[in-house]
Protein backbone atom coordinates (compact mmCIF):
# COMPACT_ATOMS: atom_id res chain seq x y z
CA UNK A 1 0.00 0.00 0.00
CA UNK A 2 1.66 3.25 -1.16
CA UNK A 3 1.99 6.56 0.59
CA UNK A 4 -0.95 7.92 -1.43
CA UNK A 5 -3.18 5.34 0.23
CA UNK A 6 -2.14 6.57 3.68
CA UNK A 7 -2.74 10.15 2.57
CA UNK A 8 -6.21 9.20 1.35
CA UNK A 9 -6.96 7.49 4.66
CA UNK A 10 -5.97 10.67 6.50
CA UNK A 11 -8.14 12.74 4.16
CA UNK A 12 -11.04 10.34 4.74
CA UNK A 13 -10.73 10.83 8.50
CA UNK A 14 -10.56 14.58 7.94
CA UNK A 15 -13.69 14.36 5.79
CA UNK A 16 -15.49 12.59 8.63
CA UNK A 17 -14.42 15.38 10.97
CA UNK A 18 -15.64 18.10 8.58
CA UNK A 19 -18.98 16.32 8.08
CA UNK A 20 -19.54 15.84 11.82
CA UNK A 21 -18.59 19.45 12.54
CA UNK A 22 -21.12 20.51 9.91
CA UNK A 23 -23.82 18.29 11.42
CA UNK A 24 -23.21 19.64 14.93
CA UNK A 25 -23.11 23.26 13.71
CA UNK A 26 -26.28 22.92 11.64
CA UNK A 27 -28.15 20.96 14.35
CA UNK A 28 -27.19 23.30 17.18
CA UNK A 29 -28.29 26.40 15.30
CA UNK A 30 -31.47 24.79 13.98
CA UNK A 31 -32.30 24.01 17.60
CA UNK A 32 -31.54 27.59 18.69
CA UNK A 33 -33.54 29.22 15.94
CA UNK A 34 -36.46 26.84 16.50
CA UNK A 35 -36.01 26.60 20.28
CA UNK A 36 -39.44 27.90 21.22
CA UNK A 37 -41.07 25.65 18.61
CA UNK A 38 -39.23 22.65 20.09
CA UNK A 39 -40.48 23.71 23.51
CA UNK A 40 -44.06 23.93 22.21
CA UNK A 41 -43.79 20.54 20.52
CA UNK A 42 -42.49 18.84 23.64
CA UNK A 43 -45.16 20.61 25.68
CA UNK A 44 -47.80 18.86 23.56
CA UNK A 45 -46.72 15.34 24.47
CA UNK A 46 -49.87 13.44 25.41
CA UNK A 47 -50.88 9.83 26.00
CA UNK A 48 -51.73 9.53 22.30
CA UNK A 49 -49.00 7.30 20.88
CA UNK A 50 -49.29 8.64 17.33
CA UNK A 51 -48.91 12.22 18.57
CA UNK A 52 -45.84 11.11 20.52
CA UNK A 53 -44.31 9.52 17.41
CA UNK A 54 -44.97 12.70 15.41
CA UNK A 55 -43.44 14.92 18.09
CA UNK A 56 -40.39 12.66 18.38
CA UNK A 57 -39.87 12.72 14.61
CA UNK A 58 -40.29 16.50 14.38
CA UNK A 59 -38.00 17.34 17.31
CA UNK A 60 -35.28 14.96 16.08
CA UNK A 61 -35.48 16.35 12.56
CA UNK A 62 -34.88 19.81 14.04
CA UNK A 63 -32.02 18.96 16.41
CA UNK A 64 -30.54 16.38 14.05
CA UNK A 65 -29.94 13.61 16.61
CA UNK A 66 -32.14 10.83 17.99
CA UNK A 67 -29.59 10.32 20.77
CA UNK A 68 -29.94 13.97 21.81
CA UNK A 69 -33.74 13.65 21.80
CA UNK A 70 -33.56 10.56 24.00
CA UNK A 71 -31.14 12.26 26.38
CA UNK A 72 -33.66 15.11 26.71
CA UNK A 73 -36.41 12.58 27.37
CA UNK A 74 -34.28 10.99 30.10
CA UNK A 75 -34.09 14.45 31.67
CA UNK A 76 -37.83 15.07 31.30
CA UNK A 77 -38.75 11.73 32.87
CA UNK A 78 -36.17 12.29 35.61
CA UNK A 79 -37.92 15.49 36.74
CA UNK A 80 -41.43 14.16 36.16
CA UNK A 81 -42.39 16.30 33.14
CA UNK A 82 -43.57 13.27 31.18
CA UNK A 83 -44.34 9.65 31.97
CA UNK A 84 -42.40 6.59 30.87
CA UNK A 85 -45.18 5.52 28.51
CA UNK A 86 -45.28 8.95 26.88
CA UNK A 87 -41.50 8.89 26.43
CA UNK A 88 -41.65 5.49 24.71
CA UNK A 89 -43.67 6.72 21.73
CA UNK A 90 -41.51 9.84 21.38
CA UNK A 91 -38.41 7.59 21.23
CA UNK A 92 -39.96 5.66 18.35
CA UNK A 93 -40.63 8.91 16.51
CA UNK A 94 -37.06 10.04 17.16
CA UNK A 95 -35.77 7.04 15.22
CA UNK A 96 -37.86 8.14 12.24
CA UNK A 97 -36.78 11.77 12.55
CA UNK A 98 -33.10 10.93 12.43
CA UNK A 99 -33.53 9.41 8.94
CA UNK A 100 -34.17 12.89 7.53
CA UNK A 101 -30.43 13.53 7.79
CA UNK A 102 -29.64 10.44 5.71
CA UNK A 103 -32.13 11.56 3.05
CA UNK A 104 -30.39 14.95 2.84
CA UNK A 105 -26.96 13.31 2.68
CA UNK A 106 -28.06 10.98 -0.11
CA UNK A 107 -28.45 14.03 -2.37
CA UNK A 108 -24.69 13.79 -2.83
CA UNK A 109 -25.36 10.82 -5.09
CA UNK A 110 -27.61 12.80 -7.46
CA UNK A 111 -26.48 12.13 -11.01
CA UNK A 112 -25.51 15.07 -13.20
CA UNK A 113 -25.36 17.51 -10.28
CA UNK A 114 -22.16 18.50 -8.49
CA UNK A 115 -23.75 18.78 -5.05
CA UNK A 116 -20.39 19.45 -3.35
CA UNK A 117 -19.72 22.57 -5.43
CA UNK A 118 -23.20 23.91 -4.64
CA UNK A 119 -22.59 23.07 -0.97
CA UNK A 120 -19.30 25.00 -1.06
CA UNK A 121 -21.19 28.07 -2.29
CA UNK A 122 -23.83 27.55 0.42
CA UNK A 123 -21.06 27.33 3.06
CA UNK A 124 -19.44 30.52 1.79
CA UNK A 125 -22.79 32.34 1.87
CA UNK A 126 -23.39 31.08 5.40
CA UNK A 127 -19.97 32.28 6.50
CA UNK A 128 -20.74 35.79 5.25
CA UNK A 129 -24.07 35.81 7.09
CA UNK A 130 -22.52 34.43 10.28
CA UNK A 131 -19.57 36.81 10.39
CA UNK A 132 -20.87 40.07 8.97
CA UNK A 133 -24.52 40.31 10.05
CA UNK A 134 -25.34 41.44 13.59
CA UNK A 135 -28.99 40.37 13.46
CA UNK A 136 -29.24 37.30 15.73
CA UNK A 137 -31.62 35.36 13.48
CA UNK A 138 -29.65 36.01 10.30
CA UNK A 139 -26.47 35.07 12.18
CA UNK A 140 -27.94 31.69 13.17
CA UNK A 141 -29.26 31.04 9.66
CA UNK A 142 -25.73 31.73 8.43
CA UNK A 143 -24.34 29.05 10.75
CA UNK A 144 -27.05 26.62 9.59
CA UNK A 145 -26.01 27.15 5.95
CA UNK A 146 -22.33 26.91 6.92
CA UNK A 147 -22.99 23.60 8.69
CA UNK A 148 -25.02 22.26 5.76
CA UNK A 149 -22.24 23.17 3.35
CA UNK A 150 -19.61 21.52 5.55
CA UNK A 151 -21.65 18.28 5.63
CA UNK A 152 -21.49 17.92 1.85
CA UNK A 153 -17.90 19.14 1.64
CA UNK A 154 -16.97 16.46 4.19
CA UNK A 155 -18.87 13.85 2.16
CA UNK A 156 -16.99 14.93 -0.97
CA UNK A 157 -13.63 14.66 0.80
CA UNK A 158 -14.54 11.18 2.06
CA UNK A 159 -15.81 10.06 -1.34
CA UNK A 160 -12.69 11.25 -3.20
CA UNK A 161 -10.43 9.71 -0.56
CA UNK A 162 -12.20 6.36 -0.69
CA UNK A 163 -11.98 6.35 -4.49
CA UNK A 164 -8.26 7.01 -4.12
CA UNK A 165 -7.91 4.03 -1.81
CA UNK A 166 -9.98 1.77 -4.06
CA UNK A 167 -8.29 2.67 -7.31
CA UNK A 168 -4.69 3.03 -6.19
CA UNK A 169 -4.45 -0.30 -7.97
CA UNK A 170 -7.10 -0.11 -10.71
CA UNK A 171 -7.42 -3.87 -10.72
CA UNK A 172 -8.36 -4.15 -7.06
CA UNK A 173 -10.95 -2.67 -4.75
CA UNK A 174 -9.17 -2.79 -1.39
CA UNK A 175 -12.23 -2.25 0.82
CA UNK A 176 -14.87 -4.40 -0.82
CA UNK A 177 -12.93 -7.69 -0.44
CA UNK A 178 -12.40 -6.80 3.21
CA UNK A 179 -16.11 -6.41 3.88
CA UNK A 180 -16.92 -9.24 1.51
CA UNK A 181 -14.97 -11.60 3.75
CA UNK A 182 -17.18 -10.49 6.63
CA UNK A 183 -20.50 -10.69 4.80
CA UNK A 184 -21.63 -13.58 2.67
CA UNK A 185 -24.31 -16.19 2.35
CA UNK A 186 -22.21 -18.52 4.50
CA UNK A 187 -21.44 -15.97 7.19
CA UNK A 188 -23.94 -14.60 9.66
CA UNK A 189 -23.27 -10.80 9.55
CA UNK A 190 -22.79 -10.36 13.31
CA UNK A 191 -19.42 -8.64 12.84
CA UNK A 192 -20.96 -5.99 10.58
CA UNK A 193 -23.61 -5.29 13.22
CA UNK A 194 -20.89 -5.02 15.87
CA UNK A 195 -18.99 -2.59 13.62
CA UNK A 196 -22.13 -0.45 13.43
CA UNK A 197 -22.63 -0.58 17.21
CA UNK A 198 -19.02 0.31 18.08
CA UNK A 199 -18.65 3.01 15.42
CA UNK A 200 -21.91 4.72 16.45
CA UNK A 201 -21.07 4.46 20.16
CA UNK A 202 -17.75 6.21 19.46
CA UNK A 203 -19.15 8.91 17.17
CA UNK A 204 -22.43 9.19 19.16
CA UNK A 205 -24.51 9.72 16.04
CA UNK A 206 -26.23 7.08 13.90
CA UNK A 207 -26.88 9.80 11.28
CA UNK A 208 -23.12 10.42 11.01
CA UNK A 209 -22.44 6.70 10.56
CA UNK A 210 -25.08 6.56 7.83
CA UNK A 211 -23.39 9.58 6.26
CA UNK A 212 -20.07 7.75 6.25
CA UNK A 213 -21.72 4.75 4.56
CA UNK A 214 -23.25 7.06 1.95
CA UNK A 215 -19.86 8.69 1.33
CA UNK A 216 -18.03 5.37 0.87
CA UNK A 217 -20.99 3.65 -0.79
CA UNK A 218 -18.97 2.83 -3.89
CA UNK A 219 -16.57 0.79 -1.78
CA UNK A 220 -19.31 -1.37 -0.28
CA UNK A 221 -22.19 -3.43 -1.52
CA UNK A 222 -25.70 -2.59 -0.34
CA UNK A 223 -26.01 -5.69 1.85
CA UNK A 224 -22.90 -4.73 3.82
CA UNK A 225 -24.24 -1.22 4.53
CA UNK A 226 -27.60 -2.62 5.65
CA UNK A 227 -26.17 -4.59 8.57
CA UNK A 228 -23.90 -1.76 9.68
CA UNK A 229 -27.02 0.44 9.80
CA UNK A 230 -28.78 -2.16 11.96
CA UNK A 231 -25.85 -2.02 14.37
CA UNK A 232 -25.75 1.78 14.33
CA UNK A 233 -29.36 1.90 15.54
CA UNK A 234 -28.29 -0.08 18.61
CA UNK A 235 -25.08 1.90 19.10
CA UNK A 236 -26.94 5.20 19.26
CA UNK A 237 -28.51 4.02 22.54
CA UNK A 238 -25.16 4.19 24.33
CA UNK A 239 -25.36 7.98 24.73
CA UNK A 240 -28.75 7.83 26.48
CA UNK A 241 -27.68 4.94 28.69
CA UNK A 242 -24.60 6.83 29.87
CA UNK A 243 -26.76 9.93 30.37
CA UNK A 244 -29.13 7.96 32.64
CA UNK A 245 -26.43 7.20 35.21
CA UNK A 246 -27.29 8.84 38.52
CA UNK A 247 -30.89 9.59 37.52
CA UNK A 248 -34.20 8.32 38.85
CA UNK A 249 -35.46 4.80 38.22
CA UNK A 250 -37.93 6.06 35.58
CA UNK A 251 -35.18 7.93 33.75
CA UNK A 252 -33.04 4.79 33.60
CA UNK A 253 -36.06 2.89 32.24
CA UNK A 254 -36.38 5.51 29.47
CA UNK A 255 -32.86 4.72 28.27
CA UNK A 256 -33.61 0.98 28.48
CA UNK A 257 -36.76 1.42 26.37
CA UNK A 258 -34.65 3.14 23.72
CA UNK A 259 -32.27 0.17 23.74
CA UNK A 260 -35.07 -2.44 23.71
CA UNK A 261 -36.87 -0.74 20.82
CA UNK A 262 -33.77 -0.62 18.62
CA UNK A 263 -32.64 -4.09 19.69
CA UNK A 264 -36.01 -5.68 18.87
CA UNK A 265 -36.09 -3.79 15.57
CA UNK A 266 -32.73 -5.28 14.67
CA UNK A 267 -33.77 -8.80 15.72
CA UNK A 268 -37.01 -8.59 13.72
CA UNK A 269 -35.22 -7.60 10.50
CA UNK A 270 -31.91 -9.42 10.71
CA UNK A 271 -33.04 -12.90 9.61
CA UNK A 272 -35.13 -11.81 6.58
CA UNK A 273 -32.39 -9.43 5.43
CA UNK A 274 -29.80 -12.20 5.69
CA UNK A 275 -31.86 -14.95 4.07
CA UNK A 276 -33.28 -12.81 1.25
CA UNK A 277 -30.36 -10.38 0.95
CA UNK A 278 -30.18 -10.46 -2.85
CA UNK A 279 -33.94 -10.18 -3.32
CA UNK A 280 -34.14 -7.25 -0.91
CA UNK A 281 -31.23 -5.56 -2.64
CA UNK A 282 -33.01 -5.86 -5.97
CA UNK A 283 -36.18 -4.44 -4.42
CA UNK A 284 -34.37 -1.40 -3.00
CA UNK A 285 -32.67 -0.85 -6.35
CA UNK A 286 -36.05 -0.91 -8.11
CA UNK A 287 -37.49 1.79 -5.80
CA UNK A 288 -34.32 3.86 -5.33
CA UNK A 289 -32.52 3.59 -8.65
CA UNK A 290 -28.89 2.64 -9.22
CA UNK A 291 -27.53 5.15 -6.69
CA UNK A 292 -26.30 3.20 -3.66
CA UNK A 293 -26.51 6.47 -1.68
CA UNK A 294 -30.27 6.61 -2.27
CA UNK A 295 -30.60 2.90 -1.51
CA UNK A 296 -28.85 3.30 1.87
CA UNK A 297 -30.90 6.38 2.83
CA UNK A 298 -34.20 4.78 1.79
CA UNK A 299 -33.40 1.59 3.69
CA UNK A 300 -32.60 3.64 6.80
CA UNK A 301 -35.99 5.35 6.56
CA UNK A 302 -37.92 2.18 5.66
CA UNK A 303 -36.33 0.19 8.49
CA UNK A 304 -37.26 2.76 11.15
CA UNK A 305 -40.78 3.24 9.79
CA UNK A 306 -41.48 -0.51 9.76
CA UNK A 307 -39.96 -1.03 13.21
CA UNK A 308 -42.18 1.71 14.62
CA UNK A 309 -45.31 0.34 12.95
CA UNK A 310 -44.59 -3.14 14.29
CA UNK A 311 -43.65 -2.16 17.85
CA UNK A 312 -45.93 0.83 18.49
CA UNK A 313 -48.88 -1.41 19.55
CA UNK A 314 -46.52 -3.05 22.06
CA UNK A 315 -45.49 0.16 23.82
CA UNK A 316 -46.86 -1.08 27.15
CA UNK A 317 -44.90 -4.32 26.74
CA UNK A 318 -41.68 -2.33 26.28
CA UNK A 319 -42.51 -0.29 29.40
CA UNK A 320 -43.21 -3.50 31.34
CA UNK A 321 -39.90 -5.06 30.24
CA UNK A 322 -37.99 -1.90 31.18
CA UNK A 323 -39.69 -1.99 34.58
CA UNK A 324 -38.58 -5.61 35.06
CA UNK A 325 -35.01 -4.84 33.99
CA UNK A 326 -34.79 -1.73 36.22
CA UNK A 327 -36.81 -2.53 39.37
CA UNK A 328 -37.98 0.17 41.76
CA UNK A 329 -35.35 1.16 44.28
CA UNK A 330 -36.26 0.74 47.92
CA UNK A 331 -35.40 4.09 49.43
CA UNK A 332 -36.17 5.60 52.77
CA UNK A 333 -37.30 9.18 53.06
CA UNK A 334 -37.24 11.14 49.83
CA UNK A 335 -34.14 13.23 49.27
CA UNK A 336 -35.19 16.87 49.07
CA UNK A 337 -31.71 18.09 48.16
CA UNK A 338 -32.35 17.50 44.48
CA UNK A 339 -33.90 19.48 41.64
CA UNK A 340 -37.58 18.87 40.96
CA UNK A 341 -37.83 20.68 37.63
CA UNK A 342 -34.38 21.09 36.10
CA UNK A 343 -31.74 18.68 34.97
CA UNK A 344 -28.38 19.18 33.26
CA UNK A 345 -29.76 17.38 30.20
CA UNK A 346 -32.15 20.30 29.69
CA UNK A 347 -29.14 22.47 28.84
CA UNK A 348 -29.40 20.95 25.36
CA UNK A 349 -32.71 22.79 24.94
CA UNK A 350 -32.09 26.24 26.48
CA UNK A 351 -35.69 27.58 26.09
CA UNK A 352 -37.01 24.62 28.10
CA UNK A 353 -34.19 24.94 30.61
CA UNK A 354 -35.05 28.61 31.20
CA UNK A 355 -38.74 27.83 31.66
CA UNK A 356 -38.08 25.02 34.10
CA UNK A 357 -35.58 27.09 36.07
CA UNK A 358 -38.46 29.45 36.80
CA UNK A 359 -40.45 26.51 38.19
CA UNK A 360 -37.54 25.56 40.45
CA UNK A 361 -37.33 29.15 41.69
CA UNK A 362 -41.07 29.14 42.44
CA UNK A 363 -40.51 25.95 44.43
CA UNK A 364 -37.81 27.83 46.34
CA UNK A 365 -40.23 30.70 46.98
CA UNK A 366 -42.84 28.30 48.39
CA UNK A 367 -40.28 26.82 50.80
CA UNK A 368 -39.15 30.29 51.89
CA UNK A 369 -42.77 31.29 52.50
CA UNK A 370 -43.38 28.15 54.56
CA UNK A 371 -40.33 28.86 56.70
CA UNK A 372 -41.34 32.46 57.40
CA UNK A 373 -44.80 31.32 58.50
CA UNK A 374 -43.48 28.48 60.65
CA UNK A 375 -40.92 30.69 62.36
CA UNK A 376 -43.49 33.41 63.14
CA UNK A 377 -45.92 30.80 64.48
CA UNK A 378 -43.18 29.43 66.73
CA UNK A 379 -42.48 32.91 68.07
CA UNK A 380 -46.16 33.59 68.75
CA UNK A 381 -47.03 30.22 70.29
CA UNK A 382 -43.79 29.21 71.97
CA UNK A 383 -44.20 25.77 70.36
CA UNK A 384 -40.89 24.67 68.82
CA UNK A 385 -42.14 21.33 67.47
CA UNK A 386 -41.58 22.55 63.90
CA UNK A 387 -37.96 23.60 64.48
CA UNK A 388 -36.60 20.56 62.62
CA UNK A 389 -38.83 21.35 59.63
CA UNK A 390 -37.51 24.92 59.51
CA UNK A 391 -33.92 23.67 59.69
CA UNK A 392 -34.51 21.11 56.95
CA UNK A 393 -36.20 23.74 54.79
CA UNK A 394 -33.22 26.02 55.31
CA UNK A 395 -30.91 23.26 54.08
CA UNK A 396 -33.06 22.89 50.97
CA UNK A 397 -33.01 26.66 50.39
CA UNK A 398 -29.21 26.74 50.68
CA UNK A 399 -28.94 23.79 48.29
CA UNK A 400 -31.27 25.43 45.75
CA UNK A 401 -29.45 28.75 46.03
CA UNK A 402 -26.11 27.17 45.24
CA UNK A 403 -27.35 24.63 42.68
CA UNK A 404 -29.67 26.93 40.73
CA UNK A 405 -26.87 29.51 40.56
CA UNK A 406 -24.54 26.83 39.13
CA UNK A 407 -27.19 25.75 36.63
CA UNK A 408 -27.75 29.37 35.56
CA UNK A 409 -24.01 29.78 35.06
CA UNK A 410 -23.97 26.78 32.71
CA UNK A 411 -27.13 27.99 31.00
CA UNK A 412 -25.72 31.46 30.41
CA UNK A 413 -22.94 29.84 28.39
CA UNK A 414 -25.49 28.52 25.89
CA UNK A 415 -26.70 30.42 22.85
CA UNK A 416 -29.79 32.06 24.33
CA UNK A 417 -32.33 34.38 22.78
CA UNK A 418 -32.12 37.98 23.99
CA UNK A 419 -35.26 37.49 26.13
CA UNK A 420 -33.97 34.30 27.76
CA UNK A 421 -30.59 35.93 28.34
CA UNK A 422 -32.28 38.71 30.32
CA UNK A 423 -34.35 36.19 32.26
CA UNK A 424 -31.26 34.23 33.26
CA UNK A 425 -29.56 37.45 34.39
CA UNK A 426 -32.56 38.36 36.57
CA UNK A 427 -32.91 34.86 38.04
CA UNK A 428 -29.50 35.14 39.72
CA UNK A 429 -30.83 38.02 41.85
CA UNK A 430 -34.20 36.34 42.55
CA UNK A 431 -32.46 33.26 43.94
CA UNK A 432 -30.34 35.43 46.25
CA UNK A 433 -33.44 37.31 47.46
CA UNK A 434 -35.25 34.07 48.31
CA UNK A 435 -32.22 32.67 50.10
CA UNK A 436 -32.12 35.82 52.24
CA UNK A 437 -35.81 35.31 53.13
CA UNK A 438 -34.81 31.89 54.46
CA UNK A 439 -32.06 33.47 56.57
CA UNK A 440 -34.55 35.87 58.18
CA UNK A 441 -36.87 32.94 58.96
CA UNK A 442 -33.96 31.26 60.71
CA UNK A 443 -33.32 34.46 62.67
CA UNK A 444 -36.93 34.59 63.86
CA UNK A 445 -36.77 30.93 64.93
CA UNK A 446 -33.71 31.78 67.01
CA UNK A 447 -35.61 34.69 68.63
CA UNK A 448 -38.35 32.19 69.54
CA UNK A 449 -35.78 29.87 71.13
CA UNK A 450 -34.31 32.81 73.08
CA UNK A 451 -37.73 33.76 74.48
CA UNK A 452 -38.36 30.17 75.55
CA UNK A 453 -34.93 29.87 77.12
CA UNK A 454 -35.49 33.04 79.15
CA UNK A 455 -39.06 32.12 80.08
CA UNK A 456 -40.33 35.32 78.49
CA UNK A 457 -43.42 35.90 76.34
CA UNK A 458 -44.65 38.65 74.06
CA UNK A 459 -47.64 40.70 75.12
CA UNK A 460 -51.02 39.89 73.56
CA UNK A 461 -50.96 43.23 71.76
CA UNK A 462 -47.53 42.53 70.29
CA UNK A 463 -48.68 39.10 69.10
CA UNK A 464 -51.71 40.57 67.33
CA UNK A 465 -49.51 43.15 65.61
CA UNK A 466 -47.12 40.44 64.38
CA UNK A 467 -50.08 38.39 63.12
CA UNK A 468 -51.23 41.39 61.09
CA UNK A 469 -47.73 41.91 59.73
CA UNK A 470 -47.56 38.20 58.88
CA UNK A 471 -50.81 38.60 56.89
CA UNK A 472 -49.28 41.44 54.85
CA UNK A 473 -46.18 39.30 54.18
CA UNK A 474 -48.32 36.40 52.93
CA UNK A 475 -50.36 38.70 50.66
CA UNK A 476 -47.09 40.07 49.29
CA UNK A 477 -45.76 36.55 48.70
CA UNK A 478 -48.86 35.50 46.74
CA UNK A 479 -48.90 38.53 44.45
CA UNK A 480 -45.12 38.66 43.94
CA UNK A 481 -44.84 35.00 43.00
CA UNK A 482 -47.83 35.30 40.67
CA UNK A 483 -46.29 38.34 39.00
CA UNK A 484 -42.98 36.48 38.64
CA UNK A 485 -44.61 33.28 37.38
CA UNK A 486 -46.97 34.84 34.82
CA UNK A 487 -44.85 37.90 34.05
CA UNK A 488 -47.88 39.96 35.05
CA UNK A 489 -46.80 43.61 35.03
CA UNK A 490 -50.29 44.65 36.10
CA UNK A 491 -49.65 43.16 39.56
CA UNK A 492 -46.56 45.26 40.23
CA UNK A 493 -48.57 48.24 41.45
CA UNK A 494 -50.40 45.99 43.94
CA UNK A 495 -47.07 44.52 45.08
CA UNK A 496 -45.65 48.01 45.54
CA UNK A 497 -48.73 49.06 47.50
CA UNK A 498 -48.46 46.11 49.92
CA UNK A 499 -44.72 46.68 50.36
CA UNK A 500 -45.34 50.35 51.27
CA UNK A 501 -48.04 49.23 53.70
CA UNK A 502 -45.51 46.88 55.35
CA UNK A 503 -42.97 49.70 55.65
CA UNK A 504 -45.54 52.08 57.14
CA UNK A 505 -46.94 49.47 59.51
CA UNK A 506 -43.44 48.47 60.65
CA UNK A 507 -42.67 52.10 61.51
CA UNK A 508 -46.01 52.36 63.33
CA UNK A 509 -45.24 49.20 65.35
CA UNK A 510 -41.94 50.62 66.51
CA UNK A 511 -43.74 53.67 67.90
CA UNK A 512 -46.37 51.52 69.62
CA UNK A 513 -43.65 49.42 71.17
CA UNK A 514 -41.98 52.52 72.62
CA UNK A 515 -45.31 53.43 74.24
CA UNK A 516 -45.62 49.94 75.75
CA UNK A 517 -42.11 50.18 77.12
CA UNK A 518 -42.98 53.51 78.79
CA UNK A 519 -46.11 51.96 80.29
CA UNK A 520 -44.17 48.93 81.54
CA UNK A 521 -46.30 46.51 79.49
CA UNK A 522 -43.23 45.03 77.75
CA UNK A 523 -39.77 44.36 79.13
CA UNK A 524 -36.60 45.55 77.43
CA UNK A 525 -35.67 41.90 76.80
CA UNK A 526 -38.85 40.97 74.94
CA UNK A 527 -38.92 44.40 73.36
CA UNK A 528 -35.55 43.82 71.71
CA UNK A 529 -36.74 40.54 70.17
CA UNK A 530 -39.99 42.16 69.07
CA UNK A 531 -38.22 45.02 67.30
CA UNK A 532 -35.74 42.68 65.62
CA UNK A 533 -38.63 40.52 64.38
CA UNK A 534 -40.45 43.54 62.94
CA UNK A 535 -37.20 44.70 61.29
CA UNK A 536 -36.58 41.23 59.83
CA UNK A 537 -40.09 41.01 58.41
CA UNK A 538 -39.80 44.47 56.89
CA UNK A 539 -36.64 43.31 55.11
CA UNK A 540 -38.39 40.11 54.03
CA UNK A 541 -40.97 42.36 52.38
CA UNK A 542 -38.18 44.11 50.45
CA UNK A 543 -36.74 40.84 49.16
CA UNK A 544 -40.14 39.46 48.13
CA UNK A 545 -40.88 42.71 46.30
CA UNK A 546 -37.58 42.32 44.43
CA UNK A 547 -38.80 38.94 43.16
CA UNK A 548 -41.84 40.55 41.55
CA UNK A 549 -40.00 43.54 40.10
CA UNK A 550 -37.31 41.30 38.60
CA UNK A 551 -39.63 40.81 35.60
CA UNK A 552 -39.04 44.44 34.57
CA UNK A 553 -35.52 43.42 33.51
CA UNK A 554 -36.91 41.45 30.58
CA UNK A 555 -39.99 43.46 29.69
CA UNK A 556 -40.48 43.80 25.95
CA UNK A 557 -39.84 47.34 24.79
Amino acid sequence: MGNSVYANIFFMLGGIAVMMFGMRTMGANLERIAGNNVKKLLGRITNNRFVGVGIGAAVTAIINSSAATTVMLVGFVNIGLITLTQAASVIMGANIGTTITAQILSLSGTEGVDVASIAALVAASGMVMALFFKNDRINKIGYILLGLGFIFIGLKIMSVSVNGIIYENPEENILRPLFGSIFGKDHFPLLLILIGIVLTALIQSSAAVTGILIAIGGALNFQTAVFIILGSNIGTCVTAIISSFGTSTSAKRTAVIHLLFNLFGCLICIAPLWIWAEEFGNFMQSVSGASIQRQIANFHTLFNLLTTLILLPFTNVLVMLATKIIPERKNGAANRLVFNFIDDRLLETPPIAVGNTKLEIIRMADIAKENINLSIDMLLSGDDSHADVVKENEQVLNFLNKSITGFLTNLSGKNLSLLDEKKVGSYYHVVIDLERVGDYAENIMEYSAKLKEDGAVLSDEAKEELKTLKGYINDLFVKSVEAFDKRNFGLLSAVDEIEEKIDEYSAELELKHVDRLKQGICSAQTGSIYLQTVSNLERVGDHITNVAFSIKQYRHK
